[in-house]
């Protein structure tokens, strides 16, 4: 449980970095980003098992920041998308589901 909650607030703080305008980030770090993004998007997908929205959701967001055919969208659309998906990141660390809950017993 601490383990699934750390990985995926990781990946929120890396979206929240990456929506700093202020930041001049290389590019380097959004092509780690998107590994990451997409490697965590993949392991929760896989983890939820009761919920079928959260798993397209998930899915959607691996082939979004997939690092092997990458998705090309303007700089500020990206910031909106990361910090949805970091805000939707965050929802999921903190959430409840009967898959964590049969986990832990």
């Amino acid at each position: 449980m601490k383990m699934y909650r750390a990985i995926l607030l990781t990946a929120a703080v890396l979206l929240f970095l990456a929506t700093l305008a202020a930041l001049s980030l290389p590019y380097g770090f959004f092509t780690f980003l998107r590994i990451v993004v997409c490697g965590v998007a993949i392991y929760v997908a896989m983890q939820m098992r009761d919920s079928v929205m959260a798993l397209i959701g998930l899915l959607i967001v691996a082939v979004l920041f997939n690092p092997v055919v990458p998705v090309h969208l303007p700089e500020q659309t990206w910031r909106i998308i990361d910090l949805v998906i970091a805000a939707a990141f965050i929802r999921l660390a903190f959430k409840p589901s009967k898959t964590q809950n049969q986990r832990q017993s």
